[in-house]
């Protein structure tokens, strides 16, 4: 009788044990599992520029931050604007949007009228507001467009630069 207590006790024991690791296990697995469906920043991108704006002020400050994820569909950015008064000095009014960009492509005419295609970037703004539009002129600047993807035709000009 005592070996089958005993046998019992010893068989209660394993099995006890067994539990904890199995439920320390599934925990370091759930826990893998949140950590790999967060999205990875692969790297990241920071443009700035100061650009004529309307009524409203002289100038815009603008920074636009691009992080740009492993999975494209993941890469989302933050644009800073921050209004200046004539003095070039920075005023309250002070705007962030955030969003997903979007590349676009459009064909464009270069400087000697040949058609070329232009490779853009939407940035459209998770609180419904209008988007912006940026066409990649090089890898280190980006030029404000309108939403036909056309250039100003003032000679102010209309261009972010990367910064980082």
């Amino acid at each position: 009788m005592k070996k089958v207590i005993l046998l019992a006790a010893v068989v209660a024991a394993l099995v006890s044990c067994q539990s904890k690791t199995n439920n320390a296990a599934t925990a370091a697995a759930d826990s893998l599992a949140i950590d790999s469906m967060m999205p990875i920043v692969e790297n990241t991108e920071v443009f700035e520029g100061t650009l004529p704006a309307t009524k409203t002020a002289p100038a815009v400050n603008y920074v636009l931050t691009l992080d740009m994820m492993a999975d494209s569909n993941d890469t989302v950015y933050t644009l800073d604007m921050t209004y200046l008064d004539a003095n070039q000095q920075p005023t309250t009014k002070k705007m962030t949007v955030k969003g997903k960009p979007q590349m676009v492509q459009k064909m464009m005419k270069d400087a000697k009228k040949k058609p070329v295609a232009a490779k853009s970037m939407k940035l459209n703004p998770n609180d419904g507001s209008a988007p912006l539009y940026f066409v990649v002129t090089n890898d280190t600047t980006l030029t404000l467009m309108n939403d036909s993807l056309q250039e100003s035709i003032s000679d102010i000009g209309f261009n972010i630069v990367r910064v980082k």
